[in-house]
């Protein structure tokens, strides 16, 4: 454990009054959709992650929760606490990346016991989609929520996976959010635009009797007719599948004035990456390079590098912004949020904060911190992420964003019976 997570945790605490519902957590990595489910009034009582660091991470954050240390995929459901709600999210990097590049799953090396070896992809770093049905068939739970990239409800097997759930007694009801325009009552926007594929899969009786959870997200906009406005989603077809990520040109959603009489678009109301930025962590100048462990030496920026950041330099004349090392992005303004934090921590961020002289040589250059990033998942600062700077970075890249588990849960709450 780093010296950044020695200290104890301010841990989650509420009188048990207050939890009037259950919760069972695959999957926990960096705790983001426990924070919200607890939050909302769910008890936690158990939890379980391969990953040593990630479990770590949970026990520091949630004291007197057993967390179970195995990978999902060998644990025998019938030991495992029944729950009104299970809380997990299938598989991810191996199947879809956040990138963007859908691409076929490998195979993976498997030791003398016939078991994954662990590697640099990290391999299992989601539940296999097929280990919630495991515990459904043995807890019959209220309901099912998970949330995943949006290219998982497009792969091969999701229609399929949607028809096994109706097979075991289940309703699917599906949407589509951005961390970065969702409305939550009390919670702003993420600065982190993150598209998402949310479920709620709610047992039929209950949906018979209380009706189905309301996924249809909002976000705060301006409308130029209407003035401020709570924009709704609008699906460029099939919205019956409500599978995709926003963008009025090139996506599959985009937002609309409510009122009847009107039906303009609308752009979402954003939060900048520059209200989590901390000001007292500095940078290196940007003409000294890099360090390379390898060589043991500082090497130069790449161009492509040093481009980006002359462009942000011209764009925004002296005023610091972020440089953003993937998918073809340049500079970006400190006013707008960042691309997503990936599976393998967003260790694409950088902040640039330019000389008096715009010198590309003279600016500080340095990543964005792993606190940073936390703040743009939702995470509050006495959060604790146990392990080296690499898990610690896994964990907040992999984690489901606060905002967006907050919605999820009190969208399900409100359909449960108490």
């Amino acid at each position: 454990m780093t010296a950044a997570t020695t200290a104890q945790a301010a841990p989650i605490e509420a009188p048990l009054a207050n939890f009037t519902h259950t919760s069972v957590h695959f999957f926990t990595g960096g705790n983001g959709d426990m924070v919200a489910f607890t939050q909302a009034g769910f008890l936690s009582l158990y939890a379980a992650n391969h990953h040593p660091a990630s479990v770590e991470t949970a026990r520091l954050n949630f004291p007197g929760l057993f967390v179970n240390s195995a990978d999902v995929q060998t644990i025998d459901m019938r030991c495992v606490p029944s729950a009104q709600v299970l809380v997990a999210s299938p598989i991810c990097t191996e199947a879809s990346p956040a990138g963007g590049k859908a691409a076929p799953r490998k195979a993976v090396e498997l030791d003398e016991n016939g078991r994954p070896k662990p590697g640099p992809d990290w391999p299992q770093t989601r539940i296999t989609m097929w280990e919630p049905v495991r515990y459904a068939e043995v807890h019959r739970p209220l309901a099912y929520v998970g949330e995943n990239v949006a290219q998982f409800g497009t792969s091969p097997l999701f229609k399929a996976w949607l028809l096994v759930w109706e097979a075991l007694g289940y309703t699917p009801v599906i949407a589509s959010v951005n961390a970065a325009h969702l409305k939550v009552d009390g919670i702003p926007p993420l600065p982190q635009s993150r598209d998402r594929v949310v479920w709620c899969f709610l047992r039929n009786d209950i949906a018979e009797a209380h009706g189905l959870p309301d996924l249809r997200p909002t976000c705060d906009a301006m409308c130029p007719t209407c003035g401020p406005v709570e924009g709704v989603q609008r699906w460029k077809k099939n919205p019956d599948f409500p599978v995709g990520e926003y963008g009025r040109k090139s996506r599959q959603y985009y937002y609309v004035c409510p009122s009847p009489r009107c039906g303009a678009y609308v752009e979402p109301v954003t939060r900048g990456i520059g209200d989590v930025i901390d000001p007292s962590v500095r940078g290196d100048r940007f003409g000294d390079g890099w360090f390379d462990h390898f060589k043991r030496a500082y090497v130069p920026y790449v161009q492509a590098t040093r481009d980006r950041v002359a462009t942000g330099l011209e764009r925004y004349r002296g005023k610091p912004f972020i440089v953003t090392l993937r998918n073809n992005c340049s500079a970006s303004s400190l006013d707008e949020p960042i691309g997503t934090l990936t599976a393998k921590g967003g260790g694409h961020h950088y902040l640039v904060r330019p000389t008096s002289d715009l010198s590309i040589d003279e600016c500080e250059y340095r990543p964005l911190t792993i606190r940073e990033k936390a703040r743009a998942q939702g995470f509050p600062d006495d959060h604790i992420f146990a392990g080296d700077e690499e898990d610690q970075r896994l964990q907040v890249g992999n984690a489901v964003p606060v905002n967006v588990a907050a919605w999820l849960a009190r969208r399900v709450k409100a359909v449960l019976p108490h």
